[in-house]
C-alpha cells in the first residue's frame, strides 16, 4: 500500500484501517510513505503491517528532482518486496505507483481521496487520466467523482465512501441559543469566509451563535472578517477541538460551507452519529451525505442567501433539529466498517484476478 505519508488526515484514516483489515484477513501487509511524523504515524497500526518510509521522501524537501526520485524509491521498494497487489492513494502518489510498477506484471488499485480538479495541478490530472488505463481497478468515493473519469475508466471504477462509525456523544445541555458548528482546517477550501458572511446575516433577534473549530493561515483573516461584522459575541474560532464527540457535544447543528471536498469525514461523523448538518451542495461528497429534509438541510452551492435562510429556519424550528437528528441510521448503515470493507475486499480480489496471468512472484505479500 502506498500514500504520500503517515500524517493525520482522512486518506492516512482509511489507508490504516484498510492494512489493518486486509492483515487480520491474514495478508502480508506492507506500507509504503514519502514522509513520516517525528513521533511515528499518527493512525495506528498493527504489529505485524511494515511501514516503509522511502528514502528520497526523507531527503528530498522539493525542486524539480523530488518526485523523480520519490518514483525511483517507490520502484526499488516495489521490486524488493515483489508484491502480489499495490493499492495506492491520491493523484501524484497513484501516477508514481503506476509508473514505478510499469514491467512487473503487478496489478494497481489506485484510490483518489479528494477533488483532483480543485487539489492538483493540471500535469498530474493529464497524466493520470493517461496512466489509468493501467490500473487493474479504481476507487472513488463518491458517485460525482467517478462521473468525472473517462467513459472507459468510469466503467472499472468502484464507488467506495469512507468507513465512518457512530460518535458517542454527549448533547450539549439546553439553551436558548442554537449553536451552530463547522470544523475544519482554517483555509479556503472549507469556505468559512462564506459562513461567517452568512451567519452575519441572520436576523439580530435570532437566538443563535457559531463556533468553527480547527487551526490554520486563515485564523487572522477570518477574525478580521468576524470584527469587521461586528459577531464577535456569536462568532468565536474555537480552536482545535480534542475528538470528534468533543465538538459534537459543543452545539446543536454542523454547517459545512466547502467550496469543493472529496469525502467529509466530519460531515460522515455527524451524520452517522445524529447530528443535524447543513451544507452546500459542492462537490463531491455533500449531497451523497445529506439527505435534503430527512438528516440535514441541502443548500445550492455557493449560495449565501440560501444558507442564510436554512440556518434561520433550523435555528428558529427546535423540533425540525430533533427530527433530522434522529434519521443517524441513514448514514450509519450505509457507511459501516464492515459493509466498507467488504467493498474494498471486492475490488482488491477482482484486480487479483487480472493479475494471476503475470508471471509467478516470489512473495505472497500484500503491498
Amino acid at each position: 500500500m502506498i500514500q504520500a505519508g503517515f500524517h493525520a488526515g482522512g486518506a492516512e484514516k482509511v489507508m490504516a484501517a484498510l492494512a489493518a483489515h486486509r492483515h487480520a484477513k491474514g495478508d502480508e501487509v506492507h506500507v509504503a510513505g514519502m514522509v513520516m511524523p517525528e513521533g511515528g504515524s499518527f493512525f495506528p497500526y498493527p504489529d505485524g503491517v511494515r511501514l516503509h518510509l522511502l528514502a528520497a521522501g526523507a531527503r528530498a524537501r522539493g525542486g524539480p528532482l523530488m518526485q523523480p526520485r520519490r518514483a525511483l524509491a517507490l520502484a526499488r521498494l516495489i521490486r524488493q518486496l515483489r508484491p502480489d497487489l499495490i493499492v495506492s492513494f491520491l493523484t501524484k502518489v497513484n501516477c508514481m505507483t503506476l509508473i514505478a510498477a510499469t514491467g512487473t506484471g503487478i496489478p494497481v488499485v489506485i484510490s483518489e481521496r479528494n477533488n483532483p480538479a480543485a487539489q492538483s495541478s493540471r500535469v498530474w490530472r493529464r497524466l493520470q487520466r493517461r496512466l489509468m488505463p493501467r490500473a487493474a481497478g479504481i476507487a472513488m468515493q463518491t458517485a460525482d467523482a467517478a462521473a468525472d473519469l473517462l467513459p472507459r475508466q468510469r466503467d472499472r471504477a468502484h464507488i467506495i465512501p469512507n468507513p465512518c462509525r457512530p460518535v458517542a456523544f454527549a448533547p450539549a445541555p439546553p439553551a436558548e441559543d442554537c449553536r451552530f458548528l463547522a470544523v475544519g482546517r482554517l483555509v479556503e477550501q472549507k469556505g468559512f469566509d462564506r459562513l461567517i458572511d452568512a451567519f452575519a446575516t441572520l436576523p439580530a433577534d435570532l437566538p443563535a451563535r457559531l463556533d468553527i473549530f480547527g487551526e490554520g493561515p486563515l485564523e487572522q483573516a477570518l477574525n478580521a472578517r468576524i470584527e469587521a461584522h461586528g459577531m464577535a459575541g456569536r462568532i468565536r474560532l474555537a480552536g482545535l477541538a480534542g475528538s470528534a464527540s468533543d465538538w459534537m457535544g459543543a452545539g446543536d447543528v454542523l454547517v459545512v460551507a466547502s467550496r469543493y471536498e472529496g469525502f467529509s469525514n466530519v460531515l460522515a461523523e455527524a451524520t452517522c452519529s445524529g447530528l443535524p448538518a447543513i451544507g452546500f451542495d459542492c462537490r463531491y461528497s455533500i449531497a451523497e451525505l445529506i439527505r435534503d429534509g430527512e438528516n440535514g438541510l441541502l443548500v445550492p452551492d455557493g449560495d449565501i442567501p440560501a444558507l442564510t435562510a436554512a440556518m434561520a429556519r433550523i435555528a428558529g424550528d427546535p423540533a425540525l433539529r430533533l427530527r433530522l437528528g434522529q434519521s443517524a441510521q441513514l448514514m450509519a448503515d450505509r457507511l459501516a466498517p464492515g459493509r466498507i470493507m467488504a467493498q474494498w475486499d471486492a475490488l482488491i480480489a477482482e484486480a487479483a484476478r487480472q493479475g494471476r496471468a503475470a508471471q509467478p512472484l516470489a512473495s505472497t505479500a500484500s503491498s
